[in-house]
């Protein structure tokens, strides 16, 4: 199903307009919903989301985003771990089993579960739940003065500080935990956005990030209240599973996009898209990437295909924002310091090492960041909380950098990615980035495999690009090209990967991004080193 931006325009002129969800509001109000309760919402890419999420926001009910399609076992797990008051769910693929499994998982949870409410937002769960529409009232569009005066009432009691959404971290470090984010965080974080992604309210923009996932919810849905730009989204699934790049490119073209989310893999789709001639994306200008480290081949191969947009790659974490960002042109991409970004003017940051100490200027170190706009901590989460963030609110991002002599800094990698082999820690990034130049390679990850001498080795995980050899010949002339290009470091090893692999698709976390933990138990069972 896709979301033009007409329809969801007509959903932000309702929204603006205040009739459509101040009669949520007065629906929810009716049901005893109030300030502080918790709403585990289940709601796919729609105008439904938008006003679900600006309801709960009104009125203070924290709106806990749980991936869309979700079990119904780990729904009423959610639900019983974080005591929500009430769920709010929509049919799977127009599957309304789905909604009702969930109703079913969610009444059978122990008597003293803290859920008193269920709202089914288009199917009916049956007894003991709630219709959405029915919450609207018969006129969406009509709310009496003694209700008027009730849903002011409720506004008139939420603070700033009151806690307002939370989010799933992707799960690349562990459990995915929930960060928890305040009226004042996610209002200042919205704002960041329009100003760092240039967007504003003649923004058209393509995003097609899930509304649940911190890409969709801060580059999307806060942005449309908060900036005013016109969302156009659409199934994630057309972009990533089915990497319909033509459907993509006709969705920009008829709906004159302006700006457009172009995740990595979007981006090598669009580099390889042979028909992009065909679309009239004239009107398109930025498309912002992030996710992981950018190889410069890419970016150039991206814009000299589409030299009429600046790229914008962007820094950020679900526990901040676009923290650092860096824009690129056909006539900048050879400009010096690619790949360092440039950090928003709200954020503090150093580079710190196995000490906690700065490190010196060009020193790769952990990344610790301080702002206004971080979160306020991981839900019911004390110990990750503590962990993450020191007595003084530095965030500890958990991602290694290098900062230059302007403050700008580049991505490396993870803390959790780097390889130790012998007594060195190696970046994966720093092998990626040279084997991408290879003609046959078309996307590489390098991770650690188990070593009884060194510990770890380097493991190559390669999609080769079509061509007439085999597989196996197009391993091997890589791995000679690699004996050649890589010099021995002073332990004399180079970083030359030891194993091979050729892979057909990559693992992804469920927030899209690549799971390199998964990657490297697939690429040891392959090579037997169990």
């Amino acid at each position: 199903m896709i979301f033009d931006s007409s329809l969801l325009f007509i959903a932000c002129c309702n929204l603006t307009s205040e009739t459509k969800y101040r009669n949520l509001i007065k629906g929810l109000l009716q049901l005893k919903l109030s300030r502080f309760d918790r709403a585990l919402i289940l709601v796919p890419n729609s105008c439904e989301f938008l006003v679900i999420q600006m309801a709960c926001a009104r009125i203070g009910v924290f709106a806990l985003f749980m991936k869309y399609g979700a079990s119904p076992e780990e729904v009423s797990l959610m639900a019983s771990k974080y005591k929500c008051a009430a769920i709010i769910v929509q049919t799977y693929e127009g599957k309304e089993s789905y909604g009702r499994s969930v109703v079913n998982a969610c009444q059978r949870m122990e008597p003293d579960r803290n859920v008193r409410l269920i709202v089914c937002v288009d199917f009916d769960g049956g007894p003991k739940t709630s219709q959405y529409r029915a919450l609207l009232g018969s006129d969406p569009q009509y709310l009496s003065e003694s209700d008027e005066s009730a849903v002011r009432a409720a506004q008139a009691q939420v603070q700033m500080e009151d806690p307002m959404v939370g989010t799933l971290t992707s799960g690349t470090t562990g459990e995915p935990k929930v960060v928890s984010a305040n009226h004042f965080q996610s209002i200042l974080r919205a704002f960041c956005v329009g100003e760092r992604c240039l967007i504003n309210t003649e923004s058209r923009y393509l995003n097609e990030r899930p509304f649940s996932w911190v890409g969709g919810l801060l580059l999307g849905v806060l942005p449309v209240s908060v900036v005013g730009i016109t969302l156009v989204s659409m199934d994630p699934e057309i972009s990533v599973k089915k990497a319909d790049t033509q459907l993509v490119m006709k969705i920009l073209q008829d709906e004159r996009c302006t700006h457009f989310l172009a995740m990595p893999y979007m981006m090598h789709d669009f580099i390889h898209c042979d028909v992009a001639h065909h679309f009239d994306l004239s009107n398109l200008k930025y498309a912002f990437t992030g996710g992981q480290p950018i190889m410069k081949e890419m970016v150039e191969n991206f814009l000299k295909k589409h030299p009429q947009m600046q790229l914008l790659q962007g820094y950020g974490s679900s526990e901040n924002t676009s923290v650092s960002t860096q824009t690129r042109t056909t006539d900048t991409i050879n400009d010096p310091g690619f790949g360092y970004l440039e950090l928003a003017p709200d954020f503090e940051a150093k580079i710190v090492g196995e000490d906690d100490r700065i490190v010196a200027r060009g020193v790769m170190g952990e990344l610790w960041l301080r702002s206004a706009m971080h979160v306020t901590g991981y839900l019911d989460n004390p110990e990750a909380t503590a962990r993450a963030f020191t007595p003084l609110r530095w965030f500890k991002t958990g991602d290694m950098m290098v900062m230059d002599e302007q403050g700008h800094i580049r991505p490396v990698g993870r803390v959790a990615d780097s390889i130790k082999r012998a007594t060195v820690l190696i970046q994966p990034a720093e092998i990626e980035n040279v084997l991408v130049r290879h003609s046959k390679v078309s996307e590489v990850f390098v991770v650690g495999v188990p070593d009884e001498r060194l510990y770890e080795e380097l493991c190559a995980c390669i999609k080769l690009n079509a061509g007439d050899t085999s597989e196996e010949a197009d391993l091997q002339e890589i791995e000679l090209w690699c004996g050649e290009i890589f010099l021995p470091g002073p332990d004399g090893l180079t970083l030359a990967p030891r194993y091979f692999l050729s892979f057909k698709d990559f693992p992804k976390t469920t927030t899209g991004k690549l799971n390199r933990r998964e990657l490297a138990a697939e690429a040891t069972k392959i090579l037997g080193l169990n």
